[in-house]
């Protein structure tokens, strides 16, 4: 029988709380500072269902995925990564650093076969996430197969902000993106403004050479500015579900949608990962605050 069981971290600079089913780190919190990774104030433990809040690894697949160029209807959605009890390394924790792993050996062939990477497709993915002055959540998947290994990853991270309505995320202003709230979810281009929030927004960008660039949300009710770091997203996802989705959501309170919005490291649709025979992808995202 599975256990849910919750890890706290806690140094000098800063402390955490990690949850073994789906490796799912749930707050982050610097020395001085209200928290930066925002959960509900209910947070609902059911196994086969995903944690609102924190950070979900979203593995193998994104939504329902993405195969030969179309949208296909996989299931769970955003894949068992989120939903699956990770193996916590005891030889790697110490009061800055955890480290858990997941491995295709502990999934039914039935599942696994939704990857479309051959009849017998096979995996090992790390989570490493280091906690101090800044938090850093490194997802590395290595391919044990022997035929090439296609997948979709995210880093879903809530953010808790002031007021969703007076922030700005900074930094995908040359972005296009696709329009996930629209008909045929289209192409768009580039707006050349920070992105601000009246109404649902929910956007992949394009981030293309500036992947690795610095993101920023400006927060002028909690006076401060959260920097994201992504390395290995070709994109990133940006949503906050707005007041009538928002409070229509089961495990919400009302208007706890106004106090985060999620900046994502993503590799989905025709960016998904391939990996060749023993090869290694690396997707991480690091917090810091000023």
């Amino acid at each position: 029988m599975n256990t849910f069981l919750l890890r706290d971290v806690v140094n000098a600079d800063s402390s955490a709380s990690i949850s073994d089913y789906g490796a799912h780190v749930l707050t982050w919190t610097p020395a001085g500072q209200p928290p930066v990774i925002w959960r509900p104030a209910a947070v609902q433990l059911r196994e086969g269902t995903a944690i609102r809040g924190g950070v979900p690894i979203i593995f193998p697949w994104f939504n329902t995925g993405w195969d030969g160029g179309r949208p296909v209807s996989k299931q769970p959605k955003h894949g068992f990564g989120r939903v699956s009890f990770w193996a916590f390394d005891e030889t790697a924790v110490t009061d800055r650093h955890v480290r858990y792993t997941l491995d295709s050996t502990d999934f039914g062939d039935d599942l696994l076969a939704q990857l479309n990477s051959g009849d017998h497709p096979r995996f090992h993915a790390t989570y490493d996430v280091e906690i101090g002055e800044r938090i850093a959540m490194t997802l590395t998947v290595t391919n044990d197969g022997d035929e090439p290994l296609t997948y979709e990853a995210a880093l879903h991270t809530y953010l808790r902000v002031g007021d969703v309505e007076r922030i700005a995320v900074h930094g995908l202003e040359s972005c296009d993106y696709l329009d996930n709230t629209q008909p045929g979810v289209p192409h768009c281009s580039a707006t050349g403004e920070p992105i601000t929030f009246d109404g649902m927004v929910d956007r992949t960008y394009l981030r293309g050479d500036e992947a690795d660039a610095p993101l920023a949300i400006d927060d002028p009710v909690l006076g401060r500015t959260i920097e994201i770091i992504n390395a290995g997203a070709p994109q990133a996802v940006v949503w906050n579900p707005g007041q009538a989705a928002g409070d229509a959501m089961g495990d919400l309170a009302v208007g706890e949608w106004r106090g985060f919005v999620c900046v994502e490291a993503v590799a989905r649709l025709d960016r998904s990962v391939t990996l060749a025979p023993g090869q290694t992808h690396t997707l991480s995202q690091t917090l810091s605050v000023r």
